[in-house]
Parts: C-alpha cells; sequence; structure tokens
C-alpha cells in the first residue's frame, strides 16, 4: 500500500466515512467533519479537532494531524519519507496500491490502410499507449489491438480508380494512395456511377473475389508497413494488427446471433438491429448490420470483434479510444453487444473520445493551402526542431497528455517544444541537469539516512511532489485521462529545480548532507523516468 493508502485505513478505524485527498495546505487533508457535522448538527470543527486528537494519540509514527476551519490536515511523519525514497529507489516503481488484477483489452490507433496517417491519427495512439501502461502499473493484464479500417468502402474506391487507370498494385506507392484515395472519396460524392462502382467492388471484396482481394491483399501489406513504422516511431507496442477483415469469419455468426435473439429487422432491404431505450434522451437510430446489396458496415465488423476478442481474450473490460465523434457509434454496437448477450454484464465496455488538435485559429489543424497534414511530416517537423527525435517526440507527446482527454486543444510548435513551462523538453531537461551533476560528482552512495536530521522546505516540496506523481495514477485510472501524471511530473521537475538553486549539491562541503542531496537528485530522476515511461517518452542523457 501506498503512504495515502496506510493512513486512510487507520483513519477509517477511528472515522469509517474518512477519505483523504491531496492538498495544496497539507501533506493530505480530510473534510469528513463537514458530512458529519451536517448529519448531526454540530460544529464540524469540533468534530475535527475530536478526530484528530484520537489520531495523534497513537498514530503520529505516520503523520501528526490538525484543524484549521473545520479540515483535519495531515503532516507526514520525516521517517515515512525516508521509507518512500527507500522504496521507489530500491524497486524502481511507485508504490501505487494493490488492485485486482484484471485482463483489459485496448482498441487503439485505428489507422485505416490504403490511406496516410495524418495529424488526426495523432492522439489515438499517444493516449491508447500511456493508459495501457498505466494499468499495467497497477498490475493489470493488458493486450492492445490496432484495429485497422481495412474492409470498407475506402478500398473499394482506391481499388475502383486503380482498375480504371489501368495501374498494376505492385507499382503502387505510399505517395500514390495518399493521392488517389482523397481524389477518389471526392469524386465519389460527384459521380454516382464511380460511387456504385466502387461499392460494388467493395462488396466484391468482402466475397473475397479476385483480382480484387489479391490485389487489396498488395495493398493492406503497404499500408500496415507504414503504419507500423509511424507508430514504432510514436513508442507505441501493439499486441495484434488486426482490422475489420481479421473477423470478417464471425460476421455470418454475429447475424445468425442477432436473429436467434430476434433483434433484426428489414427497412427497405438492409437489416437493422434497434437499440433505442425508453430511458434515452436524445433520439437513438438503429444499427445497419447489413446494406441493402449485402455488404458488410464498420458497425458490422466492429460487433464481430468484441465477439471474437471476447470468446478469445475474454477480458474484464474493452477500452476503445477513438475521435469523440465516434461517441454515437460506439454507443450503438455496445447496446447490441449487450442485447445480443456477446459480452457477460460483468465485462466493462468503454469507450473514450478525444477532441480535437486545432490550430492557433481554434479550426483543426491543417496545411497552409487547407490539407491535412500527414502524420510522418509532424513528426519530422518537431523532431527538426529540436534536433534530437526524442527530444521533439516528447514534445508532441506531453502537448498532447496535458490536456483533458475529452477536450480539444491548440497545438503550438513553438509552446511545445519550449525549454520552460509545462513541456516535455523542460521535463527531459531537468533528467539530463541531474545527469550533469552525476557526471562531475562521479560515484556515491545513494543514501536516505540522512533525511530525517537534513530535511528542508525544498527537499519536503520534491517528495511531496512525489508522492502526487503516486496518487495522479489513480487520478488517470479513475478518470481515464492522463493530465494529472503530466502535472505531477512537471511539478516534481519544478520542485526540483527549485530545491537545486538553494542548494549548491556539488560543493556541498558537508559529506553526509552532500551524499543526501544526491540521493534526492536520484530519486528524482528515478520517479521522473518513471513518470516518462508511462507516457511512453523515451529520456535523453544530454542535450
Amino acid at each position: 500500500m501506498n503512504l495515502k493508502q496506510i493512513i486512510e485505513q487507520r483513519l477509517r478505524t477511528i472515522e469509517p466515512s474518512a477519505t483523504l485527498s491531496i492538498s495544496e495546505k497539507a501533506d493530505f487533508q480530510c473534510n469528513t467533519a463537514f458530512t458529519l457535522a451536517k448529519a448531526q448538527r454540530q460544529n464540524p470543527n469540533v468534530i475535527a479537532t475530536q478526530i484528530a486528537e484520537q489520531w495523534n494519540a497513537q498514530n503520529t509514527d505516520l503523520a501528526t494531524a490538525s484543524v484549521i476551519g473545520g479540515f483535519i490536515n495531515f503532516t507526514v511523519n520525516d521517517l515515512q519519507w525516508q521509507k518512500l525514497a527507500e522504496f521507489i529507489i530500491n524497486n524502481k516503481k511507485l508504490p501505487l496500491p494493490t488492485q485486482t488484477p484484471r485482463t483489459v483489452f485496448f482498441d487503439y490507433g485505428g489507422a485505416n490502410t490504403a490511406k496516410e496517417l495524418h495529424i488526426g491519427h495523432l492522439r489515438s495512439p499517444i493516449i491508447g499507449e500511456a493508459l495501457k501502461r498505466v494499468f499495467q502499473a497497477f498490475g493489470h493484464q493488458t493486450i492492445a489491438g490496432t484495429y485497422l479500417g481495412d474492409w470498407g468502402l475506402q478500398n473499394g474506391l482506391v481499388l475502383a480508380s486503380l482498375i480504371e487507370q489501368g495501374i498494376d498494385c505492385d507499382q503502387v506507392t505510399l505517395d500514390m494512395l495518399g493521392e488517389i484515395y482523397p481524389a477518389a472519396s471526392k469524386r465519389k460524392n460527384t459521380d454516382p456511377e464511380f460511387y456504385e462502382r466502387a461499392a460494388t467492388v467493395t462488396l466484391k471484396l468482402q466475397n473475397f473475389e479476385e483480382p480484387y482481394y489479391g490485389m487489396w491483399q498488395k495493398l493492406r501489406a503497404l499500408s500496415v508497413k507504414q503504419i507500423q513504422k509511424n507508430y514504432e516511431k510514436l513508442n507505441c507496442t501493439f499486441d495484434l494488427y488486426d482490422g475489420e477483415s481479421s473477423y470478417q469469419a464471425n460476421v455470418d455468426t454475429i447475424i445468425n446471433k442477432l436473429q436467434e435473439k430476434n433483434l433484426i429487422e428489414k427497412s427497405q432491404g438492409a437489416l437493422i438491429v434497434n437499440v433505442a431505450l425508453p430511458t434515452d434522451q436524445k433520439p437513438m437510430p438503429p444499427v445497419i448490420v447489413k446494406k441493402q446489396n449485402g455488404g458488410d458496415l464498420y458497425a458490422t465488423s466492429d460487433i464481430a470483434a468484441i465477439y471474437t476478442r471476447m470468446q478469445q481474450y475474454k477480458p474484464d473490460q474493452f477500452v476503445y479510444i477513438t475521435d469523440a465523434r465516434q461517441n454515437l457509434h460506439f454507443e450503438q454496437i455496445f447496446r447490441v453487444a449487450r442485447f445480443a448477450g456477446l459480452v457477460p454484464e460483468t465485462t466493462t465496455l468503454t469507450h473514450i473520445g478525444y477532441g480535437t488538435i486545432n490550430g492557433k485559429d481554434g479550426k483543426p489543424f491543417k496545411t497552409r493551402d487547407g490539407g491535412t497534414i500527414k502524420l510522418e511530416d509532424i513528426l519530422n517537423t518537431v523532431a527538426n526542431a529540436t534536433t534530437e527525435f526524442a527530444v521533439g517526440l516528447s514534445a508532441i507527446k506531453f502537448a498532447d497528455l496535458i490536456n483533458q482527454v475529452h477536450k480539444d486543444y491548440v497545438f503550438d510548435l513553438q509552446k511545445c517544444i519550449a525549454f520552460e513551462g509545462k513541456t516535455g523538453p523542460y521535463i527531459l531537461y531537468t533528467i539530463v541537469r541531474i545527469n550533469a551533476i552525476f557526471n562531475k560528482v562521479g560515484n556515491f552512495n545513494c543514501n536516505f539516512t540522512a533525511l530525517t536530521k537534513y530535511i528542508t522546505p525544498a527537499i519536503r516540496n520534491v517528495l511531496l511532489s512525489i508522492m502526487k506523481l503516486t496518487e495522479a495514477y489513480n487520478v488517470a485510472l479513475n478518470t481515464l485521462s492522463l493530465n494529472a501524471i503530466t502535472d505531477a511530473i512537471y511539478n516534481l521537475a519544478n520542485n526540483f529545480t527549485t530545491f537545486y538553486a538553494e542548494q549548491n549539491i556539488i560543493h556541498e562541503v558537508n559529506l553526509e548532507k552532500k551524499e543526501l542531496y544526491l540521493s534526492i537528485a536520484k530519486l528524482t530522476k528515478t520517479a521522473l523516468e518513471i513518470g516518462l515511461h508511462t507516457l511512453a517518452i523515451d529520456t535523453v542523457e544530454k542535450m
């Protein structure tokens, strides 16, 4: 158990309803007295004082309690800080609360084949990889799949265009796909005959007819190779590079199961499932599972994927990370999965809808001529601006994750690569500064036995920041957003900077103090590295 958990557990032997929170005015704070006072019609200050006195009678080995305006403030015992520091250094991990291990299936990335990755594909892999690592930090088993859009109309559009232009699939490059798909997508809106031809090709593909299936295999392999390359650049690791095509074999099984449950209705030649509930506050449209021409839709493949993954991995939770504009889609397919009994009630279905990346004008980020920016281009641009790819990647990721997941944010290149403020480069520079100290002093013994003797407010703030980083993991797990962790990492780096400015570590003449100061620096570096690893951000030795 971590320190907060231990204090809270003991506090509940005095008052069972007590809870702790991190506060700017104390190491921990409890406001339970206000709730009790309202129920008992008493003064909260009186109740808080009674609880604090009982606590101090037997628990000052952990922390000392004091009361201000009805709040119970806890100041952690210096010896506990020493134990916290030693735990992190010895175990190379944060003391996170123990949880019953669960199996969680993460679906993120979600690129489409036959199309180049663009800036709109950036958030899903960044958020998904970090959230997966948060769950891993708590001991949960994770399975990560990037569900590729490789079976839908965009493939039919590209194939129809290639056939029309007489282009051999073996000659197609990624740059060509980057031109062919946008042109075909635009054309389908003004050329009904082309659209119908592409839809027919899509249906033939989904029936594994040649030459369409063979052409598709070549285009898919080309796309997946580039998708993997870009995701590896982002430090994203997937157990599965599957997609709509991977679950095509189970589509008929899904349709049969829906029919067995009497969930399927016919509407204008298509097969639909009505998922509306009496409690819905807004209209809930039905889910189309078969088009008029017998073709499948994204929903059909997504439902088949849930069913197949449930059979194969039996996860306790599914977590999908996509653009917030897909909120309705996931609500619909989750309901179909529930209505049809494809997942047990004990399995949680979660969709995390993230906001868009906008330019300074508040609109979705575009090139100067209004086109969509390629993901590879923006990675190269930031890397060139910072001279090292790892530093550039830290800038991109930190700029994204410092925001709440569901909110849009403005991408400002100059701001995110700055070496001051809440940026990735600033955090990396803090580690580089610590490395420089170690290079100058050479080997030393990491030892915290003098902590209780020489602790200062600046050291205490560093230790408190590490404790708050630990608590931020709990917040991230509960809110499914990473901004609490990025904030805590920044605060730790900032508090170390203050400590570094106050103490001349390298020239400290008291050897016992110097050893402690160096140990605090190593502790800070270790905690920062743990936090950055969770965010899938690599550190650098020098900048």
